[in-house]
């Protein structure tokens, strides 16, 4: 939010303040005329100048709640010799590169089968208040998986199965479980999970980005964009 919505406020109730004073300086002088009129233009501007407060802290919880950051950005590309098998070079945000181990030893980036991909993520989120102070919500991305888009019937229950990558660890404190038993006291609040899916194919390019309560995927290039549109 620009400074305008501050510096109006303060220089307004800064005037107010004087002509508040001025005013009461000038009634207890028997001055009423005066006086009264400074006082009350004074008392005005501190109005104006309140308003003004309030209204910039509303427009500030506004664009906390919709704060917006990179969570990573995942390419895919053909892998020769597997059957609808996509090579996911993955980005995160802070600039580590998801891998994995293969033959040999070495780590290359893994490779997803199937028609669609999906990413998920434990997230705790602060309320709109604690948003206001500069808290803005938190997350843990959990798994990266391939999957087929057409794996269930309107019949019956189906079997499906997946394929994927656990992207954390649980070491330590389990900072997730106690913010969902007493985060409420602290104005935290815990979902269970929040996930993106979307086409996996040859050169399609996504951005995952995280907002104020769950996890966002927007198309990296033209090609995901159209890829996007059709599933739609």
């Amino acid at each position: 939010m620009g400074l305008i919505w501050w510096i109006i406020p303060a220089l307004t109730g800064v005037i107010g303040l004087m002509l508040t004073f001025a005013g009461l300086g000038r009634l207890m002088k028997l001055r009423v005329a005066a006086g009264g009129l400074r006082f009350l233009f004074g008392i005005g501007f501190l109005g104006v100048a309140g308003v003004g407060t309030f209204a910039g802290l509303n427009l500030q919880t506004y664009q906390r709640l919709t704060y917006e950051r990179p969570v990573a950005k995942i390419t895919f590309s053909r892998e020769a010799g597997v059957e609808s098998g996509y090579r996911a070079n993955i980005q995160l945000a802070e600039g580590d590169r998801v891998t994995c181990f293969v033959d040999g030893g070495t780590e290359e980036d893994c490779v997803l089968t199937g028609d669609e991909f999906s990413m998920g993520a434990q997230v705790i989120t602060y309320k709109p208040m604690a948003n206001i102070v500069g808290y803005d919500s938190v997350y843990r991305l959990e798994y990266v998986e391939g999957r087929v888009s057409r794996r269930y019937n309107t019949a019956t229950v189906t079997e499906a199965t997946s394929n994927g990558l656990a992207l954390s660890k649980n070491p330590g404190l389990d900072v997730y479980t106690l913010a969902k038993e007493q985060g409420n006291s602290m104005g935290m609040e815990t979902q269970f999970g929040s996930a993106v899916y979307a086409p996996m194919a040859d050169g399609l390019s996504y951005d995952v980005v995280m907002t104020q309560d769950a996890l966002k995927l927007e198309p990296g290039n033209p090609a995901a964009r159209q890829a996007m549109d059709r599933r739609d």
